[in-house]
Order: C-alpha cells, then sequence, then structure tokens
C-alpha cells in the first residue's frame, strides 16, 4: 500500500531518459510602453517545440480549460508524445494514484516545476516538494510545457534524469474582473472558485501594479468505497473551511486553495510576488493485485474481490478479514483495511522574483522562495502478530513535516563574435530542505466494539527521522547563431552536487513497545554527498526553409540519490550504510535525440527519434513482507537501454475545426542481470533484455475539436498498449511472460456555451465534461505498492468509471 501504509518492497529507484527544453519567450500585452504597461504572458512553442533544439511540447491555456475545472494539469499532459499519466481520479487530483512516466524513466526520475520553482520528485510522501495541484490552482496556470528527455542545464531539478515538466502561473489582467466558478459532477463532486482581478494601476508614468486573488473549495466522494477520518495530523486547522466544507458538509476528498500573485513595473524593472496556501484530505482507494483485480484470487467468490473492491466500510468485515486464514492465499489478511485511510496535506508556498537590466545588452533575475509543508496520512492495519499489538488491527499514522528554501538566480547577455550573434547565459540555484518523517501506532480503544483509537495507548514507534538535503546547482551555456540565423547551436555544462545528513530524532514514546527486530532507536546518523561532476549539453537547429527545421541534441544527466528519510538509502540496513558510501554511483544517463518538424498553411508536425544509455540504475531491495515496516538495501544493477519515436500533428480543418494526434513507440529494456546477494550466485535474477516495468510499448492520443462562435466541443481518446509490472516480465514462474497488465483505450468528451453578456454579467459560459466516455474497466495506476523481480503485488488502482461535470461560469 501507501508508503502512509506501506515499507519498502523491491522500489525500482531507475528507468530511461532523454534530454530537451522547452523554450518559453515573453510577449507583451501592451506594447505601448516598455514598463507598466508591457504585460507580459509565457508563449510557448506549441505542440511540435518548433525553435527548440531539444524535443518539446506544450499545453496552453485554451486546451487546460477544455478540461473540467480543477482537473490536474499534470493530467492534461498525457496528450503529449511520450508521456504516460496515470490516476485512479477522473480528474487527475488523487495524489497517491497519480503516476507519470516519460520514455520509461518512472515519476521520481522526472523533473518538474512552476514558474521556475522546484516542484520535487512527485513522490506521494514528497520529501523535497509538492505536487502541482498543491502548488496552484489549475484554473491560474497558464500553459505547461514538456521536455520528454533530460531539461534544460539551468532547470532547478536535481531528479530531472527522464524530462521536466514546467508549468506557468497566468498574469494578472490589464483591466478589473471578477471570477465566479460553480462545478457540480457526480458522487457528490462539487467545486466553487472565485478570483478578483484589480487590473493594471499606473503611477508615476511608466510605473504600475498588477494582482489577482482567488480562492477555490472542491468536494467529492469516492467512486467506490468510502471513506472516514479517526484523527487530525499534527499542526492542522481549518484556516479556511477545512473538514466544516464550504457549501454542504466537507467530501470524503477536499481540497481548498488561495492564490495570490502581484506584478510591480518599475522602470525597466519588474517585481513579481506569488502565494500559494493548499489544505487538502484525500480518502483513498485500495491497492488491488491482478488477481484480485481479475476476481481470480483464491477465496475472491466470499470476499467480494474485483475491480470494485475497497476499502472496508463494515468494521465486522474488516474483522473478518484480519481474522482469516487462508493457507493458499496469505495476503488476504492485507485486505483487512478499514475505510481510514487518508492523506491530509498542508502547504504554503511563495516566491519573489525579481527582473533588472542593469547593462544595455543585460538581464539579471533573481528569484528566492519558500515551501512549509505539514501532512498525515492515516490507515487501520493488520497487525502482524503480537510484536505489533495484541488486536488484529491497530491504527497507524506517518507524520510529514519540510522546511524548504532557496534561491535561483541567472544573468543572460548579447554579444557579437565576428558574423555570428551570441547569447550567453550564467546562472546557479541553491537550497536547504529540513525534512521529518515519523510513525507512531496506537492501539484501538475497543477492537471488538470498533474502529475508535486510544491516541493515550501509543504501541510503537517505528521511526521519527530528519533530512538536511542541501543542493547546489551552477550552469553555462551560450547559443550561437550563424549563417543569417538559419543556424543555431547551444553548448554549456551544470555542475550538481547534493549533500545529505540524516538523524534519527530518538522520540520513541515513554510508554512505546518497540520491537526489538525492527528497533530504530539505534539507528547512528549518515552523511551522503552526491558529485555530479560536470554535466554538457549541446543542441543544434537548421532551418532548411521558412516551413522546415530539423534539430539535434546530446545530454548527459544523473540524478539524486533516493534521499527521503523513510524510505531512501537512510532506511537500508545499518550495516549496509559504510557498503553504500562506498560503492554506490548516482543514476546517469547520456541522451541522443534527432527530428525535424514543419508547417504547412494550418498544419504543423514534428517527428522525433531518441536513444538513451542509462546507467547505475539503483534498485531498493526490501528485507521483510509488504506493509511491514522495516530497513531494506540499496545497490546498483546495471544499465537500461532506451530508443524511441514520438510524433506529433496538429492541423486546423477550417469552419472551426481542428484536428491533433500524438503517436508514441518506446522500447526501454534492461542491459544486465543483477544478484540480490552480490556473494551468492544462485541469488541471481534474469533481467536482461526484459522490459522495464510500466513503460508502454505504444501510446496514442487524438482529439477533434470544434469551436464557432459561442460554442465549442472536443472529443478525444488515448489508447496505452499492454504494461509490464515485475522486472523479469514474469508473474509466477520463470519464462511465464505473464507479468504485465492488458492494453486500454479511455475517451473524453467537453462542450461549452458562451451566453455573452447578460444584464450585468460580462460573461456567462456553462460547460459538460465527460471523462471515460465510454466507462472502461481497466487498471490505470500501477507500483503504488512497489515493484518486484517476479509475483503478484497489490499494486494496481482501477481507472475512474465515467463521470459527468457541469459547470457554470461568470465574469462581473
Amino acid at each position: 500500500m501507501r508508503p502512509d501504509f506501506q515499507p519498502h518492497r523491491a522500489i525500482l529507484i531507475g528507468a530511461t531518459s532523454s534530454l530537451l527544453l522547452m523554450a518559453t519567450t515573453l510577449q507583451a500585452q501592451n506594447a505601448k510602453r516598455d514598463s507598466a504597461q508591457s504585460m507580459t504572458k509565457v508563449v510557448v512553442t506549441g505542440v511540435t517545440g518548433r525553435g527548440s533544439s531539444r524535443s518539446a511540447s506544450a499545453v496552453d491555456s485554451g486546451t487546460l480549460r477544455q478540461s473540467a475545472p480543477g482537473v490536474s494539469a499534470l493530467k492534461v499532459i498525457e496528450r503529449v508524445p511520450g508521456v504516460n499519466m496515470q490516476s485512479a481520479d477522473g480528474l487527475g487530483m488523487y495524489e497517491w494514484s497519480n503516476r507519470i512516466t516519460m520514455r520509461g524513466f518512472q515519476s521520481a526520475q522526472i523533473g518538474q516545476t512552476m514558474d521556475g520553482v522546484p516542484l520535487g520528485d512527485m513522490s506521494y510522501g514528497n520529501w523535497n516538494g509538492l505536487g502541482v495541484g498543491r502548488a496552484v490552482d489549475a484554473a491560474n496556470l497558464e500553459s505547461a510545457a514538456v521536455t520528454q528527455g533530460t531539461g534544460a542545464l539551468g532547470t532547478a531539478s536535481a531528479n530531472n534524469l527522464g524530462g521536466v515538466v514546467q508549468y506557468a502561473t497566468g498574469e494578472p489582467t490589464g483591466k478589473p474582473r471578477f471570477l465566479l466558478q460553480q462545478m457540480g459532477g457526480q458522487y457528490s463532486a462539487r467545486r466553487t472558485m472565485m478570483r478578483y482581478d484589480m487590473g493594471l494601476k499606473t503611477f508615476g508614468g511608466s510605473n504600475g501594479v498588477s494582482a489577482f486573488v482567488s480562492l477555490s473549495r472542491f468536494d467529492t466522494d469516492k467512486w467506490k468505497g468510502g471513506g472516514d477520518r479517526f484523527s487530525n495530523f499534527p499542526g492542522e486547522n481549518n484556516l479556511l473551511f477545512g473538514q466544516n466544507g464550504f457549501f454542504g458538509n466537507a467530501g470524503e476528498t477536499w481540497h481548498e486553495q488561495l492564490n495570490v500573485k502581484a506584478n510591480a513595473f518599475i522602470g525597466s524593472s519588474r517585481f513579481t510576488a506569488f502565494y500559494n496556501y493548499a489544505n487538502r484530505k484525500e480518502s483513498d482507494f485500495m491497492d488491488l493485485s491482478l488477481s484480485v483485480f481479475n476476481k481470480t484470487a483464491p477465496g475472491s467468490s466470499n470476499f467480494g474481490f474485483g475491480p470494485m473492491f475497497d476499502y472496508l466500510t463494515n468494521w465486522s468485515q474488516a474483522k473478518q478479514f484480519a481474522e482469516a486464514s487462508i493457507p493458499t492465499y496469505t495476503p488476504l489478511t492485507d485486505a483487512a483495511y478499514f475505510s481510514s485511510a487518508q492523506g491530509a496535506r498542508m502547504d504554503h508556498l511563495a516566491y519573489l522574483k525579481g527582473e533588472f537590466k542593469p547593462w544595455t545588452n543585460g538581464r539579471l533575475e533573481i528569484q528566492p522562495y519558500l515551501h512549509l509543508n505539514r501532512g498525515g496520512g492515516d490507515w487501520h492495519a493488520p497487525s502482524y502478530g503480537a510484536a505489533y499489538s495484541p488486536d488484529p488491527i491497530m491504527f497507524r499514522q506517518t507524520q510529514y513535516n519540510a522546511n524548504r528554501s532557496g534561491v535561483m538566480a541567472k544573468a543572460t547577455t548579447t554579444f557579437n563574435a565576428g558574423s555570428s550573434a551570441n547569447q550567453l547565459e550564467v546562472g546557479g540555484w541553491y537550497e536547504m530542505n529540513e525534512s521529518s518523517n515519523r510513525r507512531p501506532r496506537w492501539r484501538l480503544k475497543n477492537y471488538q466494539q470498533g474502529p475508535e483509537v486510544d491516541f493515550s495507548n501509543v504501541l510503537r514507534l517505528d521511526y521519527d527521522r530528519t533530512a538536511d538535503v542541501t543542493t547546489s546547482m551552477a550552469y553555462v551555456q551560450n547559443t550561437t547563431r550563424l549563417m543569417s540565423d538559419r543556424l543555431s547551436l547551444t553548448y554549456g555544462a551544470k555542475y550538481l552536487q547534493v549533500g545529505a545528513d540524516f538523524k534519527n530524532n530518538g522520540n520513541t514514546p515513554v510508554n512505546g513497545k518497540t520491537a526489538p527486530i525492527f528497533a530504530d532507536a539505534g539507528r547512528p546518523s549518515l552523511t551522503i554527498d552526491m558529485d555530479g561532476a560536470l554535466l554538457p549539453q549541446i543542441g543544434a537547429i537548421y532551418k532548411l526553409g521558412e516551413r522546415d527545421e530539423v534539430f539535434a541534441n546530446w545530454s548527459e544527466n544523473v540524478n539524486q540519490f533516493p534521499l527521503n528519510p523513510a524510505g531512501g538509502v537512510y532506511n537500508t540496513a545499518v550495516t549496509t550504510f559504510e557498503f553504500f558510501k562506498s560503492t554506490a554511483k548516482a543514476e546517469r544517463a547520456s541522451t541522443l535525440e534527432f527530428g525535424a518538424r514543419t508547417r504547412r498553411g494550418k498544419m504543423e508536425a514534428g517527428l522525433t527519434a531518441y536513444t538513451v544509455d542509462y546507467r547505475n540504475r539503483l534498485l531498493g531491495v526490501a528485507l521483510c513482507p509488504q506493509t511491514v515496516t522495516c530497513a531494506s538495501g540499496f545497490g546498483n544493477v546495471g544499465s537500461v537501454n532506451t530508443m524511441g519515436l514520438e510524433a506529433v500533428t496538429n492541423i486546423e480543418l477550417g469552419r472551426g475545426w481542428r484536428a491533433f494526434g500524438s503517436a508514441t513507440y518506446n522500447s526501454s529494456k534492461f542491459a544486465d542481470d543483477y544478484q540480490t546477494n552480490p556473494t551468492d550466485p544462485a541469488s541471481r535474477v534474469n533481467t536482461k533484455d526484459k522490459f522495464v516495468q510500466d513503460a508502454p510499448q505504444q501510446m496514442l492520443n487524438a482529439s477533434l475539436a470544434y469551436a464557432r462562435k459561442q460554442f465549442g466541443m472536443s472529443l478525444g481518446g488515448r489508447f496505452v498498449s499492454e504494461r509490464y509490472f515485475t522486472y523479469t516480465n514474469d508473474l509466477a514462474t520463470a519464462g511465464d511472460g505473464n507479468g504485465k497488465v492488458p492494453s486500454y483505450f479511455v475517451s473524453d468528451l467537453s462542450a461549452r456555451y458562451r451566453f455573452g453578456q447578460i444584464g450585468a454579467l460580462k460573461a456567462l459560459e456553462m460547460q459538460l465534461n465527460v471523462s471515460n466516455l465510454l466507462d472502461e474497466r481497466y487498471i490505470a495506476t500501477m507500483g503504488s505498492g512497489g515493484f518486484v523481480a517476479r509475483g503478484d503485488l497489490p499494486t494496481f488502482l482501477t481507472g475512474a468509471p465515467r463521470q459527468l461535470f457541469l459547470t457554470i461560469s461568470t465574469t462581473f
């Protein structure tokens, strides 16, 4: 189950990679002056990444708005070639189930930034960031740009081995405006969003200020099962509406958010301030094994297994599962989960950005930021014996606490050298992060009577750890334009250094009973440094004419060690600390890609080919059963070879019609076998030439949209081929090849109508969204319970069924 609920099975920390960059430029909204009225917005390079020396694609605000309000931008980018996004939630907001892979790389190897601020490694128990849905309200996003391989040199990320997703927030409007939006849908879904823009206020000639503030609240119930809450996480409060709800009672899952963004223009300088507050609680869906999903598990006829199986809402039935003993299917006791499975997070994120013009051909940007996170994850869990609890079920909570601060800076200048024009960029990134993770367990008040927790009776504290992580990155890059700008060369290098100090806080309660075999109290401190060395990149783009261009790019990148204090290298057996420090190498990838883009009238298209040499793959190997907290081991286990093709096209058909399509072929295979015990040849695992897990070979996306006058609609479909979920590609026995899930096809429909001005309302709009239009039943997320060499784990989540959402929006 989840990191809130599970330890570490053999989790693959690595996979495959590539490189790229999404070129973004600033374009004036008002060109009358160069200062206050030059209100800027991000302009992305479109679906093909035209003008970029890397493979890149973007989703603009128009495409974002076609989705139901509140839909995660992470879900919207699934249309980009090479991107595989999975979620058990039709809106993509359920963080535990959200997974993204690109060119075979896993979520923790893909960087994310929002207005340049690093969002971390996308893990659920994110120790170094937060999901984009908690960083900014989706309605305030302007674009999402994807570089499917390694990111640009200046990207503030230590884990962008396999690509970068860069989100950009929208700007305040130039005129005063009040927006009110109300959404309602199935399963008691409702979302209220209010935003006020003050407009542009000028003073002192060319100086000015603009700003907006937005507030939103989203509530919904689960589409299967139920969800109840039995605790508050430390420091939680109802700063806005919280568990009290806004319209009616709080849903089983709820999310509230406050955003403020302000721009100040003073002469040739610009200052931007942004603040985000997010408070959410999500009720979990159960992780299923393949046999449970298929309802083929022993005893399934008695316990109602299948795709709709979920956490139990009946306490008597939960006890029955906990006390069950079916020797032919021992994982059955792992189904003894009551519907208290919850995740709660509270975040404050802020940045201040200054943009200056200190010399004629130069620009300087400085951007400090701050992020505070508090969170908790609840679970009524099986006790796994007297060492845990006298009762068959106990209560567990994982507690999160993180304080991040950092600064990014860059300076650019242009100069001529002979017949070439050059743009030189020098920059850096520095971050300090203190992240703590704590996991206590309590006994129930009366196991026979009900699930109520006795918070005065602490059974044990699995761990209480803190990681202090310091990240430093510096880079230099130059772009040279030759042959009357027909040829552009971009080249440079960066240096990345990450240092981590781990400590055991030793806060075991006086009356806590810690099982000696899993004792954490004696865990010593640990210091680990990663020197990424010099990481070069070089790219070129050549314009064949006004319509066509070709590009090529090569890069070298590195991934930081797994530094989560609860699940990373500090969770290894103490006896392996020194071995890991002296032998482990950071994951590295060399990526080569080349492609072509064309624009013919109202049609644009692009084709990219790539190959990746991914080395020093790190693998975590569990030393105990799933859902039991204990130490694990990490080690380098070889390489991965990746190659693939990506194609994308966008066509304006005329009379308001537009067609979009993308296609992906990817082959990511392990290049080596490995041994779980380096001194025991019998422990060899045959992974050579096997496909990487959760890396579909084929993906297809297509959509047809119509927009004319007041009416607009869009119909889209997505095909994902079969995916392997074991390292050996086998399920039960060597060579059976059954460690995979079937392919699937899902479709979505949106339609909207603008009524225009009605009385005092400047605009009134209605929008209908239908996700999973054909009600496909499929496995969406995989890897929630980790991956293993062979076997059937509870590591899958069922894709959401068909859901309808209706939204009414108006402006004053």
